[in-house]
């Protein structure tokens, strides 16, 4: 074989492969835009930068062949369909970067009257760097701390926090969906909820500030897309008999993570003006439709917009990593600190926010406000959550 068919042979490949990414990159930006709740649709709300980057890269590769050869009609047209779907994931994620006008204004306060910090972590139930955990805790010094996927031996192995924490909401499990509370501040109203899913608790309780201004926050960790899970499985505040365990079914799909978090948005717009705080591990990313509308109906901000991804899992990947874990707050605060804190042994990154109750932030911060239909939207998913759970 003479080495100018080699070189045609290797450079028609070279085209099919990078036609073939172009066009798998294509359809995974495609899909998102289906407004379906099927767990292999939302999955791909997720990689939008990797996609982002693979995409940068198909393109370059599509320069790279012109330059060693002559291209057909179809490279052109997949070269341009790859351009619309880069240009559509910037637009995606690029709210998240330093260079976007920023959504919730700095705090200027001098006093920490009306001050809140707050450190939002997932343990991994698997974790046991207590350790770690505690010595961040000393460092941070939150008002208060929010854990995800305590189990028990967590909530064993935490004793004595309560000494400087005195006010809980306590609800470990086995199941991955526990959730611990611990504040310095005065809790009011506490409320361990089970608002969808039977095994999946949220809190909500009023919070004091030291000037005597009341917060109300919430505590979140809906059940991701794309998982599966036992056909019974029972709720882990009892034990389970014999044969309860169950097999394991279908993935779950989108529509009962999106119903809690709808719900909860409904409840922030109907507190007005009583200021609210809602985080957690989100199991969603900051730029998804779902998280979007959650903002919109519940007037609330998200102080990553104009300061950066901070991306919260996976720590064992460098590159498939995602903002899942949120601090969103409504407009009556201005942001003091946010920083994502080091790895301590889960798959998850620590997240450390501090907020500042100011009415004069109310001039001052915008919040997103509701597209034609979102009630009527969030009714229905909240409806359709409740039916399949």
């Amino acid at each position: 074989m003479s080495v100018i068919i080699e070189r045609k042979i290797v450079f028609f490949l070279c085209r099919l492969a990078v036609g073939l990414l172009a066009l798998v990159l294509i359809v995974g930006t495609a899909i998102p835009l289906l407004h379906s709740n099927a767990w292999w649709v939302r999955i791909f709300d997720f990689p939008r930068v990797q996609i982002a980057l693979l995409i940068a890269l198909t393109l370059a590769g599509y320069v790279a062949l012109r330059l060693y050869g002559s291209l057909g009609g179809w490279d052109y047209a997949l070269a341009a369909l790859a351009g619309l779907a880069l240009v559509w994931q910037l637009i995606s994620i690029a709210p998240y970067t330093a260079l976007y006008p920023k959504e919730m204004s700095a705090s200027r306060a001098e006093d920490d009257s009306n001050r809140i910090s707050l450190l939002v972590f997932n343990v991994l139930s698997d974790n046991r760097d207590v350790a770690a955990l505690r010595d961040l805790i000393r460092d941070t010094d939150p008002d208060i701390i929010l854990l995800s996927e305590p189990d028990q031996w967590w909530l064993e192995q935490l004793d004595g926090l309560e000494d400087d924490y005195p006010y809980t909401l306590l609800q470990p499990q086995d199941n991955d969906y526990g959730m611990l509370l611990y504040s310095r501040l005065e809790l009011k109203d506490r409320e361990v909820r089970f608002l969808i899913d039977p095994a999946v608790p949220s809190f909500r309780a009023q919070v004091r500030l030291r000037s005597g201004s009341f917060v109300t926050v919430y505590g979140v960790h809906p059940r991701p897309p794309g998982i599966e899970r036992p056909d019974e499985e029972q709720d882990s505040s009892r034990e389970k008999t014999a044969g309860e365990e169950g097999e394991y079914g279908d993935r779950v799909d989108s529509d009962v993570r999106d119903a809690e978090l709808l719900l909860i948005a409904s409840e922030v717009k109907e507190l007005g003006s009583v200021p609210a705080i809602v985080a957690g591990d989100f199991n969603d990313v900051a730029w998804s439709r779902t998280t979007h509308q959650f903002q919109r109906i519940g007037g609330l901000l998200d102080p990553r917009v104009g300061r950066g991804l901070l991306n919260t899992f996976d720590t064992r990947s460098r590159l498939l990593r995602y903002p899942l874990d949120h601090v969103f707050a409504s407009r009556h605060f201005f942001l003091a600190e946010l920083r994502r804190l080091p790895d301590i042994g889960s798959d998850h990154f620590p997240i450390f926010a501090v907020f500042d109750y100011n009415p004069e932030s109310l001039a001052e911060n915008k919040a997103p406000q509701p597209d034609a239909g979102d009630a009527r939207e969030a009714d229905e998913a909240i409806e359709e959550g409740k039916s399949n759970d």
